[in-house]
């Protein structure tokens, strides 16, 4: 089965103390200074991060590839890989590439559960770190 879920544990979220947006980027091994070069602001970037948390595409990702629906789940995957290269958000970006690489023609020609596993991993890291946001 290929879907994704994921249980944020707000009980360990909240214990730990809130980060500030260089932080997040740090913790995240991101380019803060590259992502500040296009978007000018700290608060415009940590207003579109805290945008991720309410964001569906990932969700609807793993529903499309539930169908077979491959078309659907390369818009999602697109969609999802362009919020992480504005945001600079680097290990999301490059699993988020492979497979929408793999999902670009259609039918993809090898086994996408490793490659959803590694988007998988870097958008719960991605969420949980943008939940301690300031």
């Amino acid at each position: 089965m290929l879907t994704h879920e994921f249980e944020i544990r707000k009980s360990s979220v909240e214990m730990e103390r809130n980060m500030t947006l260089s932080e997040c980027y740090e913790e995240m091994g991101a380019d803060l200074h590259e992502v500040l070069r296009r978007l000018k602001t700290e608060e415009r970037i940590g207003k579109f991060l805290k945008l991720i948390l309410k964001d569906t595409n990932y969700e609807s990702l793993c529903k499309a590839l539930e169908e077979k629906n491959y078309e659907q789940a390369f818009t999602y995957i697109h969609n999802l890989k362009g919020l992480a290269m504005n945001l600079g958000l680097t290990p999301l970006l490059v699993p988020a590439q492979e497979l929408c690489e793999e999902l670009r023609d259609g039918e993809p020609e090898r086994e996408l559960k490793p490659l959803l596993d590694e988007v998988a991993a870097a958008y719960q890291k991605v969420l949980g770190i943008v939940e301690r946001l300031d």
